[in-house]
């Protein structure tokens, strides 16, 4: 079982990311763009509807609530373009810059395939987990029916419960994701069964890698956020009115019109910042392949 060197792995995401930022721009910025324009137009259309389904308590009209299920499928799409351009550069399987690039051939078909897979799986893991921990709750609390040191028990158990089903979540999707683009370009039908034995017994070193090199982009990201919307717009709600159902739809339907006047600028900031995220995402995974598989990446030509 190889291990993954983490600070050669990180030292390499940042390297190929800040060197490369040109051609990393040339090779995402067609689909990055689209997904950004979609994006803007199919939630601004979406918060609009659940803003006046929530204030007029009437069901939307036409297909809004299933608008962003298309957008999904589309930015994973997008997306296995993107990762499968970026990934070709780190792997060496790609030389020389880009100013304009847009493909989409078997691997990102592969690619995409892997993304809507795992996407499905962790969606059914999370419907029956869901049902489960529900369960439990309801009927620990019939168990326990006027005997509140045995409910406050049971509330701990469920509470429990909820956090090992979502570390198990995010177990299984960084295990099954994290090396499956450069595993579908080595040629691995959709890369999870691949990435899924390469990453065994690194989970850890992989969380080391994403905590180092995703969350200073993300803090970037989320300051930037807070500046556009407003530091109100991240204030819990008020505790006196936290069981209130319907206070609580208001104060969702008002945010939901607070990001929908601020789209533009929420997805020029995603556009602006994308080259350095996808870096940083890829250009790891690209590098841990190549460790953990202890072979260079050739790419199959049929």
């Amino acid at each position: 079982m190889n291990k993954l060197p983490v600070g050669q792995t990180i030292r390499f995401a940042y390297v190929f990311t800040f060197a490369e930022i040109g051609t990393v721009i040339g090779l995402i910025w067609i689909p990055t763009l689209i997904n950004s324009v979609a994006g803007f137009f199919v939630l601004r259309t979406y918060y609009q509807a659940v803003a006046d389904m929530i204030d007029s308590a009437a069901p939307p009209p036409g297909g809004e609530l299933l608008l962003p299920f298309l957008l999904l499928v589309l930015t994973l799409l997008l997306l296995a373009m993107i990762g499968a351009a970026i990934s070709r550069q780190a792997l060496g399987l790609r030389k020389g810059p880009a100013f304009v690039h847009f493909s989409f051939g078997r691997a990102e078909l592969r690619v995409f395939g892997g993304f809507f897979g795992l996407y499905l799986l962790l969606l059914l893991f999370f419907i029956v987990f869901f049902g489960v921990t529900v369960g439990a709750a309801a009927g620990g609390v019939a168990a326990a029916a006027g005997n509140s040191g045995a409910a406050g028990l049971i509330g701990v158990g469920v509470s429990l419960l909820a956090l090992a089903g979502l570390f198990a979540m995010i177990y299984i999707g960084v295990r099954l994701s994290f090396l499956m683009v450069p595993a579908v370009l080595d040629g691995h039908d959709f890369g999870l069964a691949r990435s899924w034995e390469l990453t065994k017994g690194n989970f850890w070193r992989i969380a080391a890698v994403g905590a180092a090199t995703l969350l200073p982009v993300l803090l970037v990201i989320a300051v930037a956020e807070t500046a556009i919307l407003g530091p109100e717009f991240f204030v819990p709600p008020d505790p006196a009115t936290a069981k209130d159902a319907a206070a609580n739809l208001k104060q969702l339907a008002a945010q939901m019109r607070a990001v929908q006047a601020h789209m533009p600028l929420l997805m020029g900031l995603n556009f602006v910042v994308s080259p350095l995220l996808y870096g940083l995402v890829f250009a790891p995974a690209a590098f841990a392949y190549r460790i953990l598989s202890g072979k260079a990446v050739v790419e199959p030509t049929a």
